[in-house]
C-alpha cells in the first residue's frame, strides 16, 4: 500500500489519470533491461525510456530519459542507463516504455493540496524549463469551465494555443476539470500532488506523456464559516457593551492600565471591570481580585497577563459565561485548545487592541483616535499597521466600523473575521493586513462569495509544505503568483504596501459605486499627465477622447500650450483669470462627458508659489481647489492632487485643504500616480461584485 508522502510509480499514475478521462500515453514499468526489451518489442515502433528512483524527481536533467528508442536497442541502453545511474549511487527501481508520439508545444498541467490554500491547480509552459520559463498560473479547486478557461488565459502558451491549436486549447480545458474539477482526480483520489508534464499539443489530440504524483491521507472537507453565526460569536468582541480587563495596573506603562484609560478616555458606554492582584482601583473603576468575582456573561475580556498564566485564565473566563477575549499577550503558545468544547472566541495572542468608534473604544491614544463613525473594517496581524491605520486614518478623513489588531489568530481566523464582515451591517468593505497563510484557502473561497469588497495587504508567503520538492507544481507553488490568482479570482483587491492600502481605502469611502474605466485627467504639467495616462493603463482605466460637445465646452478655456483632448492639460496660470478660478467648470464640463466615469485632478503648488507671494498664492490654491471639489459632477467620483514642493508652508496647506476636500466628499491623494492606480482598484473590486469583473 502506497504510504503519504510516498511518489507513486509513473506507470500506477499513468492508469489512474486515464482512469479520469486525462489523455495519457499508455506507459509500462520494466524493473530490468530485458522486461524493458520485450515491452518496447510489443510497440514495434520508436520508444520513450524513463528512469524510475525514488531520489530522482527530474529525470531529463538527471540524464534518466532516453527518447526514439528503436526497439533492438531498446535492452543494451536500459542496461547502460542502470548502471551509469547506480555509478553515481542511485537506488534505481526500473523504468517506464511508452511509445515515441509527434512532437508539439509542451503544456504543463499540475495540482496538488498547499498547506494553506488547499486544493489549487496549476497550467502553464511545460517541458523541462517549466520553472525557468515561470510561465504559470494558479486556481483554487474545484475548477469550473469558466475559472478552467480564465486558468488558461492568465499564461503566455494559453494566448498562443487559442490562435494556432483552439482545438488543443479546448482539450485542455477539459483536462484541467478532469485534474481540478469537483470529481476530478485531485479532489476524488488520495493524491498529494500531480504533475502532468509535458502535455503535448498535437494537430487533433493532447497527450500527457510524463506524470509524477505523491501520495496522502484523504483529508477532510474544510467548511467555510457562516457569515451568520460568525455575527452572531463575534459582535460582543467587536462592538462589546460591558468590558473586563485583566491584568489591570495603576502603573500607566502597563498594558493592563491603558485598556482601562483608553476605554475610558474614549468614552466608552458600557461597565469597565478591572481584574487586578494588587491595585484596589484602576482610573477610578473598583478593582476585582479574581475572574471568579466578576458578572457572568461578560461581552469582551482583554487579557494582559503573563503568557503562563493567559490558558487558564481563559478557561476561567469560559466558566463564568464571558463570550469574547481578546489576548494582548505573546509567546503564550496555541490558545485554541484552552477554549476548545467551549463557548468563549479569542482574539490573538500577540497584539494591541481594538478600536471601534460604534462601541467608543480604542488600542491607541484617544487624541489620535477619530470618534465619527464609519463603514471600514480593517483587520490585522500587526499592531504597527493596526495603529498606523487608525491614526493615519484621522488625519486622512477615514471612517471605520472597527479596526482589531489580532496577532496570531489561535482561535477566530482570518476567513471567520471576513465572514463577521459580510454580516455586520455597519461595515461596507473589509480591509485585512495578514502574514500567515494558514486560512487562505478558506479566505479566498468566502471573499469570491460575499457581496462587500475585500483590500488584502499581505506580507510574507509561505513555501509549499512537506513533498513540495517532489514537483513541479509545489515548487512553484511558493511563488507569490499563487497569492495574486487567487486574489484576483476572488476579486480581492491585493496592495503592495501601506500607501496603497491608505489610499486604496479612501477613494473606496468616497467613491463607494465607481465601476466604469473611463478616466478624465485634468491639471498644469504635461509629463504628469503623459505618466498619469500609462498608470491608467496598467489599472484597467482608459483615458478615452472626449465628444464633440465636450470638446466645445472646452474650448473657451484654450490657452497658449494647454492641450484640450484628454488628458487636458493648461498651465496653472490659465486655470484663472481675474474673474476667478477655470477649474469648477473644467471639472463640471468632464463630468458631463458620456465616456467618463471618474475623474483625477491635480493642481503644482510649487509653480503657484513661483508667480505669487505665499500668502497670496495659498489663497488662490485655496480658490482653485474649492472650486474642483464644489463642481457639480452629477455623480461622477474625483479624486484630487495637489503636488506640493514639500516645504513646511505648501505641506500645512495641503494638510488644511485634505479636510476640505473631504467635505466635499473627495478624497485627496499625494500623488497621480497613486491617485488614478487607487481608482483602478477601487473600480475593479466593484465590477467583479457587480457580476462583470475578470474571474
Amino acid at each position: 500500500m502506497t504510504q503519504p508522502g510516498q511518489r507513486l510509480r509513473e506507470d500506477a499514475i499513468r492508469e489512474l489519470a486515464i482512469r479520469y478521462g486525462i489523455p495519457a500515453n499508455p506507459v509500462e514499468f520494466a524493473a530490468t533491461a530485458r522486461e524493458a526489451g520485450e515491452i518496447a518489442n510489443r510497440i514495434a515502433g520508436p520508444s520513450a525510456i524513463k528512469l524510475i528512483a525514488d531520489s530522482v524527481v527530474h529525470k531529463s536533467k538527471a540524464g534518466g530519459v532516453l527518447l526514439n528508442v528503436p526497439p533492438a536497442e531498446a535492452e543494451p541502453a536500459v542496461r547502460r542507463l542502470f548502471e551509469a545511474q547506480r555509478a553515481k549511487a542511485v537506488a534505481v527501481r526500473g523504468v517506464t516504455v511508452e511509445p515515441m508520439i509527434e512532437p508539439g508545444p509542451e503544456v504543463v498541467v499540475g495540482a496538488l493540496h498547499e498547506p494553506g490554500f488547499g486544493p489549487v491547480v496549476m497550467a502553464g509552459s511545460g517541458g523541462v524549463d517549466v520553472e525557468t520559463l515561470g510561465d504559470v498560473a494558479f486556481a483554487l479547486a474545484p475548477l469550473d469551465a469558466g475559472s478552467a478557461t480564465a486558468l488558461l488565459d492568465r499564461t503566455r502558451i494559453g494566448a498562443v494555443l487559442r490562435n494556432r491549436f483552439p482545438r488543443g486549447f479546448e482539450q485542455l480545458v477539459q483536462l484541467l476539470l478532469r485534474v481540478g474539477g469537483p470529481d476530478g482526480l485531485l479532489l476524488s483520489e488520495p493524491v498529494d500532488q500531480i504533475d502532468l508534464n509535458p502535455v503535448v499539443i498535437g494537430k487533433e489530440r493532447i497527450t500527457a506523456v510524463d506524470a509524477r504524483a505523491v501520495a496522502r491521507d484523504r483529508p477532510g472537507a474544510r467548511e467555510l464559516p457562516d457569515p451568520a453565526t460568525a455575527y452572531e460569536q463575534l459582535r460582543p468582541a467587536v462592538y462589546p457593551e460591558c468590558l473586563a480587563v485583566l491584568g489591570a495596573s495603576a502603573d500607566p506603562a502597563k498594558m493592563g492600565n491603558r485598556a482601562v484609560r483608553t476605554a475610558i478616555e474614549h468614552g466608552f458606554r458600557g461597565p469597565v471591570y478591572p481584574v487586578s492582584r494588587s491595585a484596589k482601583e484602576v482610573h477610578g473603576r473598583t478593582a476585582f481580585a479574581s475572574i471568579a468575582e466578576l458578572p457572568r456573561g461578560i461581552d469582551r475580556a482583554v487579557l494582559a497577563l503573563p503568557a503562563a498564566l493567559v490558558p487558564d485564565a481563559l478557561r476561567e473566563l469560559a466558566a463564568i459565561g464571558t463570550r469574547t477575549a481578546h489576548v494582548y499577550t505573546a509567546d503564550t503558545g496555541d490558545l485554541a485548545e484552552a477554549v476548545a468544547g467551549t463557548g468563549l472566541r479569542v482574539l490573538g495572542p500577540n497584539c494591541i487592541g481594538h478600536y471601534s468608534p460604534h462601541a467608543r473604544m480604542t488600542m491607541i491614544g484617544s487624541s489620535a483616535s477619530s470618534t465619527e463613525p464609519g463603514s471600514i473594517a480593517f483587520v490585522s496581524q500587526s499592531g504597527t499597521y493596526a495603529g498606523d491605520v487608525v491614526r493615519r486614518g484621522k488625519e486622512l478623513g477615514l471612517r471605520f466600523s472597527f479596526v482589531s489588531s489580532v496577532g496570531n489568530c489561535d482561535d477566530v481566523s482570518p476567513a471567520e473575521l471576513l465572514a463577521f464582515c459580510a454580516a455586520d451591517p455597519r461595515t461596507t468593505l473589509a480591509a485585512f493586513y495578514l502574514e500567515d497563510d494558514s486560512d487562505a484557502g478558506r479566505f479566498f473561497a468566502l471573499a469570491e462569495r460575499i457581496e462587500i469588497p475585500v483590500v488584502l495587504f499581505k506580507g510574507g508567503r509561505s513555501t509549499a509544505g512537506g513533498a513540495a520538492a517532489a514537483s513541479h507544481t509545489g515548487a512553484l507553488a511558493s511563488d507569490p503568483q499563487l497569492l495574486r490568482d487567487a486574489a484576483a479570482a476572488a476579486g480581492v483587491v491585493l496592495v503592495e504596501n501601506l500607501d496603497e492600502l491608505l489610499d486604496t481605502l479612501l477613494v473606496a469611502q468616497h467613491a463607494p459605486a465607481l465601476t466604469g474605466i473611463g478616466l478624465g485627467l485634468v491639471g498644469s504639467g504635461g509629463g504628469v499627465a503623459v505618466v498619469g495616462t500609462d498608470t491608467a493603463g496598467e489599472h484597467g482605466l482608459t483615458v478615452a477622447p472626449l465628444s464633440a460637445a465636450t470638446t466645445d465646452a472646452l474650448a473657451r478655456y484654450d490657452a497658449p500650450g494647454s492641450s484640450l483632448s484628454n488628458p487636458v492639460d493648461i498651465p496653472i496660470w490659465s486655470l484663472y483669470d481675474e474673474t476667478g478660478p477655470f477649474t469648477g467648470a473644467l471639472a463640471r464640463a468632464l463630468a458631463a462627458d458620456p465616456a467618463i466615469d471618474c475623474l483625477c485632478a491635480y493642481l503644482d503648488l510649487g509653480t503657484v508659489y513661483d508667480i505669487h507671494s505665499g500668502a497670496e498664492a495659498a489663497a488662490l490654491i485655496r480658490e482653485l481647489t474649492e472650486q474642483l471639489c464644489a463642481a457639480d459632477r452629477a455623480g461622477v467620483p474625483l479624486v484630487l492632487v495637489l503636488r506640493s514642493s514639500f516645504s513646511a508652508e505648501q505641506e500645512e496647506l495641503v494638510r488644511e485643504l485634505r479636510a476640505t476636500a473631504a467635505g466635499y466628499g473627495v478624497p485627496l491623494l499625494d500623488s497621480v500616480e497613486r491617485a488614478i492606480a487607487a481608482l483602478g482598484r477601487v473600480g475593479a473590486a466593484n465590477r467583479f461584485r457587480a457580476g462583470s469583473g475578470e474571474r
